[in-house]
């Protein structure tokens, strides 16, 4: 029956296995000792708990660990490089994991007294071994490819990364001349283990002797490499493979548009005796969370956060992939690489501040699409977040970011318009107010768009008329609404978001308001993630283009009128990466009699964003203007014009329709307005 000798040729030597258990002893304890330094650096972090909701965490790990999304066809279509990087990742992960399985259970063989590893079970482990050791050499060849053929900006090779490609390399290779020299060797060929077979007929005109000396040489070289492997990775790259399914395991589970809170008002409001220093911000590195510090050492500088990040790829001082190796840096006190994404540093300075810039902090448009692509788990955007706050509770803002910030507090919207005007735009229309139509069903949130912007205007006043029609009870809140607070929370001003959050939240429950149509995806985001944690219970939250399909659907409106248009939609990130909201908006669209819709390259979770979430409508960072990049993608996908969701994307591209110089530039229109043209 099929089968070979365990320890064939080492068993010839005085005390084989001690040595070789010393030595794996010796390496597991440094293995567990870098470990350990690793937690003990995490844990100068801040508390925070991390351990509930066990069983959906233990779910994700496995899912992202295992059939990560990034891997997938979907994410990778229509991008030969991103589907390269998905495929060697599969065959490198998955041939070291089968290499390490196969050899934990020649372990497990020399530990029983039961014989197993014979006849058709040995036939088909040499085969897997095989097979699997030749899927991991060729995504190792593609790895190599990608980085120093292709070259995707992405990428850098300040970490030598080549070492890694050949330390692998050697293990499989070593592998198959070890298998090879023993088959020649004990004129064993064997042809279900054919990589050794092909290896075995290479070597067979060496002497006996011969082989069996390069035989035990190999077998201690691979052996030894084994160990210092092992006890090397968690001081090397390769430690991301035990770090990144623990940090994918803690990986926190809040919605995801929702940021983190770092003190609750509600909470501190109800104390007897609160304390003066509840708004503690971020200085220094232990200033962080653990789970933040667990993120720095997860990070591959695989890049995939920089290839989708609008700020990154319009020449901005921002690499959401560089603030987490900076701040790694920071962490293990090391100088930071020369990387070119960060405005001017102050030469000497270890403060936080001085050394992640103000320039690359205020570039983050919040997109989300940084978090969204990590394969382990990172949250990028959240720290940006905690060192804006930062720099805002020091007053270090740009003057029209800090003037917007003001605006807000004193006149309750961004663009800082009167109070008393935020319902004169429903001036001659039979619009509702909450104090007149107690009976109402939904509330309408206008937001500050809606009421101060003349294009988002006309969107209101095309949502009412809509509403009207379909016969829907809503009524709005008028001059009782205020800004939700979203621009404030993602400049930083974690304060003001929280007292606007509890004054909208009194009003709702005073007004018992149970649903809420909002037609701004930063709204909604904010109601539908974020208020819960300040008390909004039982309020159901829907965007107005879920609201749109729904009543179209139920024949409540009818869209028969042709509009012969050639249209593309862009996804807005806070509706789609922040809320997974895809499908509405273009069911609607292919449901638009005489409408031809084109779907962009980069749509949906790959989409670009139009560069004005994160108080970015308000300020202006240095670079290319990532609007304009947005409109010449919607140039590029033939379409004359582009449908919105979101007010803050038709600004900006608006914006960048006046900066276009070709003679007609695509128009931008919200869906509601689409709808009323086949509708009313």
């Amino acid at each position: 029956m099929e089968t070979r000798i365990l320890w064939w040729n080492i068993h010839d030597y005085p005390f084989y296995k001690e040595i070789f258990y010393t030595f794996f002893s010796l390496s597991f304890v440094f293995f567990i000792y870098g470990f350990y330094l690793k937690i003990k650096n995490w844990s100068r972090g801040r508390k925070v708990n991390n351990f509930e909701n066990i069983s959906e965490r233990i779910k994700n790990m496995l899912y992202r660990s295992f059939v990560y999304k990034a891997w997938s066809e979907k994410s990778n279509k229509g991008n030969k490089e991103r589907a390269l990087v998905g495929l060697s990742h599969g065959l490198v992960f998955y041939g070291f994991f089968v290499l390490w399985i196969g050899t934990e259970i020649l372990t497990v063989q020399d530990k029983i007294p039961v014989y197993f590893y014979q006849g058709p079970f040995y036939k088909a482990y040499s085969l897997a071994m095989d097979s699997f050791g030749v899927l991991m050499l060729i995504g190792l060849g593609i790895f190599a490819y990608i980085r120093y053929v292709i070259k995707p900006k992405r990428l850098d090779n300040f970490q030598k990364d080549w070492i890694q490609l050949v330390y692998l390399s050697l293990f499989v290779i070593l592998g198959f001349l070890i298998e090879g020299l023993r088959q020649s060797a004990t004129n064993q060929i064997e042809p279900y283990a054919p990589v050794g077979a092909l290896v075995a007929n290479l070597v067979n005109g060496f002497s006996y002797e011969t082989k069996k000396t390069i035989h035990l040489v190999t077998w201690w070289v691979h052996a030894l490499q084994t160990f210092s492997f092992i006890a090397l990775t968690p001081f090397t790259k390769f430690s991301h493979m035990f770090i990144a399914p623990a940090n994918l395991f803690f990986t926190n589970t809040k919605p995801k548009g929702a940021l983190s809170t770092p003190f609750n008002l509600v909470e501190i409001m109800a104390m007897d005796n609160p304390p003066d220093d509840f708004a503690k911000t971020v200085n220094k590195i232990e200033d962080f969370t653990w789970k933040d510090l667990m993120d720095l050492d997860a990070c591959t500088a695989c890049g995939k956060c920089q290839d989708l990040c609008p700020a990154s790829n319009s020449e901005k001082p921002l690499s959401p992939k560089w603030i987490i190796l900076d701040l790694k840096r920071i962490m293990y006190e090391k100088p930071m690489y020369d990387h070119g994404y960060k405005g001017e540093l102050k030469e000497g300075s270890t403060n936080l501040q001085d050394l992640i810039t103000q320039a690359t902090l205020w570039s983050c448009t919040t997109c989300r699409a940084c978090v969204e692509t990590c394969p382990v788990g990172i949250d990028q955007l959240g720290k940006i977040i905690e060192l804006r706050r930062t720099l805002i509770s020091e007053n270090k803002a740009p003057s029209n970011m800090l003037n917007t910030l003001k605006n807000i507090r004193s006149r309750s919207n961004p663009w800082g318009q009167p109070p008393e005007d935020r319902e004169k735009w429903a001036d001659g229309l039979d619009v509702p107010r909450v104090t007149d139509k107690p009976d109402f069903e939904y509330l309408y949130w206008v937001g500050c768009a809606g009421a101060y912007d003349n294009k988002s205007q006309n969107v209101s006043k095309t949502m009412v008329k809509l509403l009207n029609k379909a016969n829907v009870k809503f009524a709005i809140l008028g001059k009782k609404e205020k800004c939700t607070g979203d621009t404030a929370r993602r400049a930083g001003d974690e304060g003001l978001f929280q007292e606007l959050a509890i004054e909208n939240i009194e009003t709702f429950n005073s007004n018992n308001v149970k649903k809420i149509i909002t037609h701004c995806p930063h709204c909604f985001n904010t109601f539908r993630n974020e208020y819960p944690e300040f008390g909004l219970k039982d309020v159901e939250v829907m965007h107005h283009t879920d609201v749109l399909w729904e009543l179209i659907k139920e024949g409540r409106l009818t869209m028969n009128k042709e509009v012969s248009q050639e249209i593309t939609y862009h996804d807005s990130c806070y509706l789609g990466r922040h809320n997974d909201k895809y499908d509405a908006p273009r069911n609607i669209l292919e449901k638009v009699p005489g409408l031809k819709y084109t779907e962009m390259e980069n749509s949906k979770e790959k989409g670009t964003c139009c560069g004005g979430g994160g108080a970015q409508l308000w300020y202006e960072a240095p670079g290319k203007q990532i609007n304009v990049m947005r409109l010449n993608e919607i140039k590029e996908s033939g379409a004359k014009s582009a449908a919105s969701a979101c007010p803050y994307c038709t600004i900006m591209l608006d914006t960048a329709r006046t900066l276009d110089k070709s003679e007609t530039p695509p128009t931008v229109e919200d869906i509601s307005e689409i709808v009323a043209k086949a509708t009313l």
